[in-house]
């Protein structure tokens, strides 16, 4: 085969190629827009949709506020608690609404809606027990 005929066969090969990676990625989001038209969007597919309208809607976020994160630095607080998921998801919810950024942003973020979260499980009569309570009370039991 020639080099001219090598070269229009890879040309017409990535035009497909790309054909397709379009039709894959128009149908991926068709399928999204479904699951949200019928009420049924997986946490990854909310996300993806917001990450998709970013641009369009002209929001450029320096810091997001994760319930994933904040309930890993709500961990370091408090004990694990089946609760505790649930209540730190309607801290974050609170907190992402009402937020206004002065320093360390995140770290505060998390902190806030961490207190919220608490707050809401003394609402609910759950105790959440934190960890600095616990090793208080090991060492208090370790000594004679």
């Amino acid at each position: 085969m020639s080099n001219v005929a090598q070269y229009r066969s890879r040309q017409v090969a990535s035009r497909i190629d790309l054909c397709r990676y379009r039709a894959q990625v128009c149908l991926a989001r068709l399928a999204r827009s479904w699951r949200y038209f019928m009420e049924r969007l997986s946490a990854d597919d909310a996300q993806r949709i917001m990450l998709d309208c970013r641009a369009s809607a002209g929001w450029h976020p320096l810091l997001v506020l994760t319930v994933e994160d904040t309930l890993g630095q709500a961990r370091e607080t408090f004990a694990d608690h089946p609760d505790l998921p649930r209540l730190i998801a309607d801290g974050c919810a609170r907190v992402g609404d009402k937020w206004e950024s002065y320093g360390d942003e995140l770290y505060e973020a998390r902190r806030w809606a961490i207190d919220v979260a608490e707050g809401c499980a003394a609402d609910e009569g759950i105790m959440l027990t934190r960890l600095d309570d616990e090793a208080t009370a090991a060492t208090e039991e370790d000594a004679p």
